[in-house]
């Protein structure tokens, strides 16, 4: 695959849709035939208060402990069982787990948010790092202009050698859990999993509206992607598992 095997930007844009769909697909439906384990191992910290209680620095605002790193853990182990065809790729700029297919490198990053957060359901931070620019390299735009201190810092596409073009996919899977004070345990309840356009796609199509000024402002380092919104373009954006006195449902 070549960038000139592409005439128009519009035919190159439908061809990357199609491989995000479908990489957005693929690792829904391992999150799902696997949100069992998930589960289990997520919680796994609750049989051993004693090894990490205390021992991480806790905010006088939040009783519950930081808990980022269960999720990172467990799902960035799946994904590395699952596909054992993708090799992780040592680039020095992306999401913290970088994967490369045939035809893509997989940006994933995973997100925690405790029930209640004001921002679950609504909007999620992400950083430059984290997704695609266009060729151009602009600058995300929301509907009043450029979000941000920079532009977008992945490529929308690497190319490896000579018909070696592989695109840019960047998604994101949020952890979401319940913090049990009365015990001390902090239990996952649900799993949500989107997918931030390319930079290819934004330059043909309008996404102002799943982009918002971070909690630092519109010239801040973040910016939001507002849920809702993403899902309203395609709603395979935006998945979630969520888990159930009986097992588990697709809410999303």
């Amino acid at each position: 695959m070549r960038r000139e095997d592409f005439t128009r930007l519009q035919e190159f844009a439908d061809y990357i849709a199609r491989l995000e769909r479908g990489y957005t697909d693929r690792i829904f439906h391992v999150l799902y035939g696997n949100a069992g384990n998930l589960q289990a191992w997520y919680n796994e910290a609750n049989k051993v208060p004693d090894t990490w209680a205390g021992k991480m620095v806790i905010s006088p605002k939040e009783p519950s402990a930081p808990w980022e790193q269960v999720g990172e853990i467990v799902i960035t182990g799946l994904l590395n069982r699952n596909f054992p065809e993708w090799f992780p790729t040592g680039l020095p700029v992306g999401s913290e787990t970088r994967l490369s297919s045939p035809d893509a490198v997989i940006h994933i990053d995973v997100k925690t948010h405790k029930e209640g957060d004001p921002d679950l359901d609504r909007t999620q931070d992400v950083r430059p790092e984290q997704i695609s620019s266009d060729e151009a390299e602009s600058y995300v735009e929301d509907k009043r202009g450029p979000l941000g201190d920079c532009p977008p810092k992945l490529p929308p596409y690497y190319v490896f050698g000579p018909n070696l073009l592989k695109v840019t996919v960047t998604a994101f899977v949020i952890c979401v859990y319940q913090f049990d004070e009365a015990h001390s345990y902090q239990f996952l309840t649900r799993l949500q999993l989107f997918t931030v356009p390319n930079g290819i796609l934004r330059a043909v199509g309008d996404y102002r509206d799943v982009f918002q000024a971070g909690k630092d402002g519109r010239s801040g380092h973040r910016y939001r992607i507002n849920l809702p919104a993403l899902a309203d373009h395609e709603a395979w954006r935006w998945r979630e598992i969520r888990y159930e006195a009986q097992g588990f449902v697709v809410t999303r």
